[in-house]
């Protein structure tokens, strides 16, 4: 048995397009493909893996996780759950064949020398920035519009619905802390009242 998984997107076309693909592939090769999840992340399906699948179909690796950090920890998950990985329209077949230590060694390398190349890039066009006078970050005293600003009844309204403040993050594409310290900043938590 197998599962499918499309990373949720707002576009029903494509996550239609998706959803016929991984059905064909399955069809193709013989695969019995019990159900195809949707979630905003893979991390958010793995509790829900039951023991005796077989493995994970995707359309493509990305799904897998935002960067290679992600996909690096989905893949070691599967490993250690004897899972393949079809990823459909990469044509990549991963099982314990090919997902060994030399493989996750190389792709630790790569995700370093990704972080050393943005970070030199980075590096070198604020230095060139700076050369030309360029004054760099945000003018002192300057007002900064966050993404959360204008929000606060939406999310006064969502907190008294007993939203998690996770699913409120997923809403509004932040981090968690960002809606915490919005809470937070904003006083948007009701205080429970203590009878006398």
């Amino acid at each position: 048995m197998f599962i499918g998984y499309i990373q949720h997107n707002e576009d029903k076309a494509e996550q239609t397009r998706q959803y016929k693909a991984m059905q064909d592939f399955a069809k193709n090769q013989g695969i019995k493909l019990e159900c195809i999840y949707s979630d905003h992340s893979f991390a958010d399906i793995k509790e829900i893996i039951l023991p005796n699948c077989e493995g994970v179909i995707v359309c493509n690796i990305s799904s897998l996780g935002a960067g290679l950090a992600q996909i690096k920890n989905s893949l070691l998950f599967c490993n250690e759950r004897n899972l393949q990985i079809f990823s459909v329209e990469d044509g990549y077949h991963f099982d314990e064949t090919n997902l060994t230590q030399d493989f996750f060694k190389g792709v630790d390398i790569a995700i370093d020398i990704r972080s050393n190349l943005i970070s030199q890039s980075t590096k070198k066009v604020l230095k060139q920035r700076k050369s030309k006078g360029i004054k760099l970050g945000h003018p002192y005293g300057a007002i900064i519009k966050k993404r959360l600003d204008g929000r606060e009844d939406e999310i006064r309204e969502l907190l008294a619905q007993k939203v998690s403040k996770s699913e409120i993050a997923r809403r509004f594409n932040v981090t968690r802390v960002t809606v915490f310290n919005f809470i937070k900043r904003n006083s948007l938590e009701e205080k429970e009242t203590v009878s006398a």
